[in-house]
């Protein structure tokens, strides 16, 4: 029985498959157009889930989509809300007004589409962040948080997932955005908003927090402890865009302009922003645990790509476990949208925790070949697993960066060893190489470090939540060598790799470290500076030849620049 699940058309649209309860495809639609402002109906994220499955559009027994643009017109009350403190302008030009109405459009074709016979069922958009980490997380009861930017004009909820149901408790009503804050520091900062979010979490870990207090004069503790913005310190420029207040850019030392980017002022206040960021989420987080008796915790939206944050609250909190859904963002709202679809349409108790995240397209040797041949590329055709990975071992001994192209492409912004650019993190400049040459970025970038999860324990402590790069780790005592990798003290970025989920790449780390040294790879992801993960051959051939990286096992053929 498939099932499909459709994202917010906002942005970064997506489709998620079911079968049962599990994910059997999920792809965002940019990897597919190659466009980074996809918005709208993902027609061919959903064409290539389908086409993964050997299915088509009447195969499907149900279709669930993560907005409900009426119901967000009435909160915001005609039109009210966004006269008063919007546009809070998203990338694509729009104001919060023009895409209500552009989603009730798109969903009326999208229903016409898909016809009589297959239900489209719409869910509140955090209702299906909640679901895409509550139903794949194993846990029976746990509190859920989801926050972001906007989703049917609110910002969050809270709800708690007992069995199979899943209930609101509180909503966190627009414009108390936690996710339109943090966007704005990445503005207020030199970087662009609603993309570069990340940047500002990391050029945090070189500042001090010097600038907490004043951040946390922009909201107010509302009933249970929800953040409230304070109006008083936000206004609206002439072009109608909202931020911070001249009074508050006074106390941030920015009267007169931005800060150079990367300068110790700029760092100063990313730090402030990333602190006050986690001490509000685990203050939230807390006072439902405490309510609601829960021993464990479920996160998705946006802002919880924010891997620092879930780290915070793996360590403040007083709960048992913590599960991220790695595809936190709104295309993780396709996953939920199918598990609540599946729910409406079965009522089954089936649930299964979430394996991996290689739910993307695969492309077999034929379609590779051809690719190289039409590149007039000079490759070698490996016969077996063990022989590509000696060959590949080899290289990285050298101080070579190869580009890691394997199997399906993985659901969400991070490479996870099947589309990723690997180094030796014991050879000469690797950073530095990495992101100037590659992929040309501030250094303050950290790497994650791929380490097979039964190694793990020796060099790193780390959460499961490692296992997607959805959390942070610890450098322990043994490992000095990975000292240049640490920061904040010993935080690392840590990837832990299962034998049985990804053989291929387990056995390349197993490989690597017979040598002598830790089965220890540096890892980042196979993509060009802006653009989304690389998809098929013909993205990583010209990505490739692109970029500084020196070697290109794709599938089992191996491409070496002279």
């Amino acid at each position: 029985m498939l099932i499909l699940g459709l994202s917010d058309l906002g942005h970064d649209t997506a489709a998620a498959l079911l079968d049962g309860p599990r994910p059997t495809a999920a792809v965002e639609e940019d990897k597919l157009s190659r466009s980074p402002a996809s918005a709208g109906i993902p027609h061919l994220a959903i064409q290539s889930c389908l086409r993964k499955c050997g299915a088509r559009i009447s195969d499907l027994a149900i279709a669930g989509i993560a907005c409900r643009p009426r119901r967000a017109w009435l909160r915001d009350e005609g039109g009210q809300l966004t006269t008063f403190v919007a546009p809070f302008r998203y990338r694509y030009g729009e104001d919060i007004t023009q895409t209500l109405f552009r989603k009730l459009n798109e969903v009326r074709g999208l229903r016409a589409s898909l016809g009589p016979q297959i239900p489209l069922l719409n869910f509140e958009h955090h209702l299906a962040h909640a679901a895409s980490a509550f139903y794949p997380s194993g846990f029976d009861r746990a509190l859920v948080l989801t926050l972001d930017h906007c989703g049917d004009m609110w910002s969050g909820t809270v709800a708690l997932g007992e069995g199979t149901a899943l209930r609101i408790l509180r909503p966190l009503r627009f414009p108390n955005s936690l996710g339109w804050f943090y966007s704005r520091i990445t503005e207020l900062l030199g970087f662009r908003p609603g993309k570069d979010e990340h940047k500002v979490q990391w050029l945090s870990k070189e500042g001090a927090p010097e600038f907490v207090s004043v951040f946390r004069k922009l909201f107010r503790k509302g009933a249970d402890r929800l953040p409230v913005l304070d109006l008083q310190h936000v206004v609206a420029d002439q072009a109608g865009h909202f931020s911070f207040s001249p009074e508050i850019r006074r106390q941030l030392q920015l009267s007169t302009g931005p800060p150079a980017k990367g300068s110790p002022l700029a760092a100063s206040i990313a730090r402030s922003a990333q602190q006050f960021l986690e001490e509000t989420v685990v203050e939230l987080a807390e006072t439902f645990r405490q309510k609601t008796g829960t021993e464990n915790l479920c996160v998705a939206g946006g802002v919880f790509l924010n891997v620092l944050l879930v780290r915070a609250l793996e360590r403040c909190t007083g709960f048992a476990a913590v599960f991220a859904q790695p595809a936190a963002g709104n295309a993780g709202s396709a996953l939920g949208a199918a598990y609540l679809a599946q729910r409406r349409l079965t009522r089954s108790d089936q649930r299964e925790t979430l394996a991996h995240l290689y739910l993307g397209p695969r492309f077999d040797e034929r379609e590779v070949k051809a690719v190289l041949d039409n590149c007039k590329t000079i490759y070698r055709y490996m016969s077996s697993d063990r022989h590509l990975i000696a060959e590949t071992v080899q290289l990285l001994q050298k101080g070579k960066i190869v580009a890691w192209y394997q199997g399906e492409v993985e659901f969400g912004h991070r490479a996870l060893g099947h589309r990723s650019i690997l180094a030796s993190p014991f050879s000469s400049y690797v950073t530095e190489n990495l992101n100037r040459f590659v992929k040309h970025r501030e250094d303050f970038h950290p790497f994650a470090l791929s380490v097979p999860a039964e190694s793990a324990s020796a060099l790193f402590e780390a959460s499961p939540n490692c296992r997607f790069m959805a959390s942070v780790g610890e450098l322990q005592d043994a490992a000095p060598e990975l000292r240049q990798f640490a920061f904040n003290g010993r935080t690392v970025r840590v990837h832990l790799v299962e034998r049985h989920v990804n053989p291929r790449f387990w056995s390349l780390l197993e490989e690597f470290g017979k040598a002598g040294a830790p089965p220890v790879l540096v890892n980042t992801s196979f993509n060009l500076f802006g653009e989304p993960l690389v998809c098929d051959p013909r993205d990583a051939a010209r990505s490739f030849y692109c970029s500084g990286i020196d070697a290109l096992a794709l599938e089992n053929f191996l491409v070496v620049k002279p």
